[in-house]
């Protein structure tokens, strides 16, 4: 049963616009003039999810400063429709959004408008817990026993994460006989506080804020406090609170459209991190073109997807997105042409392909070979090439190769990079960007280029690519202007195993506190453990990381913790997140 109680409070600020005035083509004679909107510092109060509205008034004053009443003639908006909604001058406040925003007035060309600010204070009761309010009360008058107290497990302290990232787990540990629990997510804008006695019968005590719940919390863009205390429903004079850890957002949404390899359910899943409230979908529903669909990689625009099929060194092809067809055959209509790996130039026009350390660049219309194959450093082999976002460059690993599926286990990596020439179909010389270790201890693969060109990202492991237990995210500036920076908030782990692989972009950039500092997320598919939900780890799921260039430009870490990107099915084996900038609708 939900029960929120919101509390809303509004405080309006006269703001104020130009426009024409006195002039034939009929713009309401408003030259010069300006809209005042009132009342200011208006206070609203909203309990148990009743709306609290607010009457506004709107009045015009020309350039001689004569007013008039236009509240019934103006357009009024909301700069956010998840705060609530306008009818007429009323603003009714749902508590859907908190903290400031901002309500529009506009006549004409002139305009007026007024902040307002959303205080939203609630709680919700699960499972078979009493419903008739006395939770609060008892967690309140609670004495505060720090032997009580439960431990925070999941999430880590200080992430950062996006407005719309949906769902937000919460998970603990509890072995002090609290058998009920309040967890609550507080910042001066929001209280909101769930009553449970976990989601999860078994020893794995967790509960979440659902996709509804999470954007109010997230859209105050201010820094987030978040807590669990325990009680035992039987004794609840005494309580016990976990050390609060702390959450921040972005400034922005994140956007973009996310491809993954689930091996559990043998397909790619895509999903679009714009609508956290719609589950990710497979790729193909029916006629999939193999039951193994591996490594892939996704134009940037997202109308096409190259995909290596069966298995390794197996037949490669390019699907278009919008219907399914295929640019590059794969039935046997035409000769197949086989890959492990591919990468688009900028308009999705050439694939550049590596099957068993050789690259060509071809033609996505039918897959023809391009120029001659792309050489090598002389004992060398390549691997993981990928082309810049402007299409200027081409970065790949290169390494000595002998296993069976020599490109899928990179070993003894060094990264290089090398110019392209789109219009010509032209390579310049390899140049080592990062070394290989002497002592072939360490190993450099699956680089990628940030959204902007100027970071490559890429794995670092002490033994071979592909899966292993020493995998750390490293970056590097795509110039070589400076050695590479460890992603060491993104890679600390207390025990386990990282596994880290795959790091990707997302295709947007992003801004983070007042200063609006750039950033832009990784993702990467890692064997971590994930709270009490997978504790010893094991399990390849998507985790998520900011990275902000200034910092690693200064070469002070450049990360954040990670989180989970929580759309998974947390049962599944999931890989090789690949994005994209939109999904393409499927015809």
């Amino acid at each position: 049963m939900r029960i929120w109680a919101i509390a809303v409070a509004v405080s309006c600020l006269v703001a104020c616009g130009s426009s024409t005035h006195h002039l034939p083509d009929g713009d309401g004679g408003v030259s010069g003039a300006h809209i005042v909107v009132a009342p200011d510092n208006a206070m609203l109060t909203v309990t148990d999810n009743v709306p609290a509205t607010q009457a506004y008034t709107a009045t015009l004053v020309d350039a001689d400063g004569n007013s008039s009443d236009v509240t019934a003639q103006v357009t009024w908006t909301l700069a956010d429709a998840a705060y609530g909604s306008v009818s007429g001058p009323t603003l009714t406040a749902t508590g859907g959004g908190a903290g400031p925003s901002q309500i529009t007035a506009q006549l004409a060309t002139a305009s007026g408008a007024a902040t307002f600010t959303v205080y939203v204070h609630g709680h919700r009761v699960e499972g078979t817990l009493p419903t008739d309010g006395s939770l609060p009360g008892l967690f309140g008058s609670a004495t505060e026993d720090p032997s009580r107290a439960p431990a925070l497990v999941y999430p880590n302290d200080n992430i950062l994460v996006p407005p719309n990232l949906g769902q937000f787990d919460v998970h603990w540990t509890d072995a002090t006989g609290n058998d009920v629990w309040e967890v609550k997510m507080a910042n001066a804008y929001i209280d909101l506080r769930i009553y449970t006695q976990g989601l999860d019968a078994s020893a794995a005590i967790y509960t979440l804020f659902n996709p509804a719940e999470w954007y109010p919390i997230a859209s105050t863009k201010t820094q987030l406090s978040l807590s669990v205390a325990g009680l035992q429903l039987a004794a609840p004079t005494t309580k016990g609170t976990a050390a609060a850890q702390h959450v921040d957002v972005t400034n922005e949404n994140a956007k973009g459209g996310i491809y993954y390899w689930s091996t559990t359910t043998q397909g790619i899943l895509r999903y679009d991190i714009s609508t956290p409230d719609v589950p990710p979908a497979p790729l193909y529903t029916t006629n999939a073109p193999s039951a193994c669909i591996g490594c892939h990689t996704l134009s940037r625009d997202g109308s096409k997807i190259a995909m290596t099929l069966d298995d390794p060194d197996g037949r490669g092809t390019v699907i278009n997105i919008a219907d399914l067809s295929q640019a590059i055959f794969y039935d046997g209509t035409v000769p197949t042409v086989s890959w492990d790996f591919a990468t688009f130039n900028p308009d999705a026009t050439k694939l550049l392909t590596l099957l068993e350390g050789t690259m060509q660049l071809r033609d996505v219309a039918g897959g023809a070979a391009l120029g001659a194959a792309l050489p090598n450093t002389a004992g060398l082999i390549a691997d993981h090439p990928e082309i810049s976002p402007d299409g200027t460059r081409l970065v790949n690993v290169e390494q000595t190769g002998g296993e069976q599926f020599q490109d899928l286990f990179a070993q003894s990596g060094q990264i290089v990079i090398r110019s392209f020439d789109d219009a010509t179909n032209t390579f310049g010389p390899a140049t080592v960007l990062v070394p290989a270790d002497a002592a072939n201890s360490v190993a450099n693969f699956y680089p990628s280029f940030s959204p902007d060109g100027q970071w490559i990202a890429f794995t670092r492991t002490t033994g071979q690519g592909y899966s292993d237990a020493s995998a750390e995210t490293w970056v590097i500036k795509a110039d070589g202007s400076a050695p590479p920076v460890q992603m060491t908030a993104a890679n600390a782990l207390a025990g386990g195993a990282l596994t880290n692989s795959w790091a990707r972009w997302v295709p947007f950039a992003q801004t983070f506190g007042a200063a609006n500092e750039s950033l832009f997320y990784l993702t990467f598919s890692s064997e971590r453990p994930f709270g009490v939900r997978i504790p010893s780890g094991g399990r390849p799921q998507i985790w998520m990381t900011p990275f902000f260039p200034d910092r690693a430009t200064a070469g002070t870490d450049p990360s954040g913790p990670a989180f989970r990107v929580p759309f998974q099915d947390v049962r599944t084996n999931n890989h090789i997140a690949q994005w994209t900038q939109q999904l393409v609708t499927i015809e």
